[in-house]
């Protein structure tokens, strides 16, 4: 005589043993009471990416500072388009229409 097992998976998603006072603060943690914010506006890519740097004054390199300008201005340069290539690819660039709504 064999007997009929349950199978093992009909087990495991089934009753777990837990209460279901637990079941809903794990549902109320994971998924949260509270509904999505709102998306965030969208973001205009600058034309001057060292404005504010620039205004700050010359940097504190005693005869290097024309060399260092340089740089620092190719790093403020590249740290914009992977701001904006990303701003990009999340669809979050706008555009003077953006600011009309």
């Amino acid at each position: 005589m064999t007997k009929k097992r349950k199978n093992s998976r009909t087990r495991r998603l089934g009753d777990n043993g837990r209460s279901p006072e637990i079941d809903k603060e794990t549902r109320d943690f994971w998924h949260g009471a509270n509904p999505l914010p709102d998306s965030p506006p969208k973001i205009h890519v600058t034309e001057e990416a060292a404005a504010v740097i620039r205004s700050l004054g010359d940097p504190p390199l005693g005869g290097q500072s024309e060399s260092a300008e340089h740089y620092f201005e190719a790093v403020y340069q590249r740290s914009v388009a992977l701001a904006s290539a990303l701003a990009a690819a999340a669809e979050m660039v706008g555009d003077d229409e953006d600011d009309a709504r």
